[in-house]
């Protein structure tokens, strides 16, 4: 009788032990096959991740030639602009140079013609005194558009100034 309860309980123990294989396995199944789903989608992330990575470096480095570009376009923009510049600079000096020499043999002309008049005949003093009111109306009048084109250029210079960026 012994025999026979051993014998039905090796059969239960086997069969719970069979069951427990059965289980076993099939959870490790499960796990494997978790496992294996995390690591498709730890790749596919990481792949993700990487992808974007080189989007962002290729964006960085397109952003860096442009601004190289930008920064080339605006030195080479100064430049010619400090070239033209150097230009009306130069084109200035001599109209400077030009307006002195005038100045100068006007200023010449003036002091021989003052020392003629003491001797000259009332007709060509008469005719001396218009000359020289007429010059000096040109040069009031020259002097009116000098100031307002000064009075301008400061307002400009103003302008720009207040409204360039820092």
């Amino acid at each position: 009788m012994i025999d026979i309860y051993l014998a039905k309980s090796y059969k239960a123990i086997i069969i719970v032990l069979m069951a427990f294989l059965l289980l076993g396995g099939i959870g490790l199944s499960i796990q494997s096959w978790r496992v294996d789903h995390c690591q498709a989608e730890y790749q596919l992330l990481d792949a993700k991740f990487k992808t974007q990575v080189a989007e962002s470096q290729a964006l960085t480095e397109k952003a860096k030639v442009e601004a190289a570009t930008k920064e080339k376009q605006w030195s080479e923009q100064q430049l010619k602009a400090e070239q033209n510049h150097n230009v009306k600079i130069k084109q200035v000096m001599a109209d400077a140079t030009r307006a002195q020499s005038t100045a100068d043999r006007l200023s010449k002309q003036l002091d021989t013609a003052k020392s003629r008049v003491s001797t000259a005949p009332r007709e060509t003093i008469i005719k001396y005194v218009n000359t020289s009111s007429d010059i000096l109306q040109e040069c009031i009048a020259e002097y009116r558009t000098l100031e307002e084109a000064a009075d301008g250029h400061a307002v400009d210079v103003g302008r720009l100034s207040e409204g360039w960026p820092e």
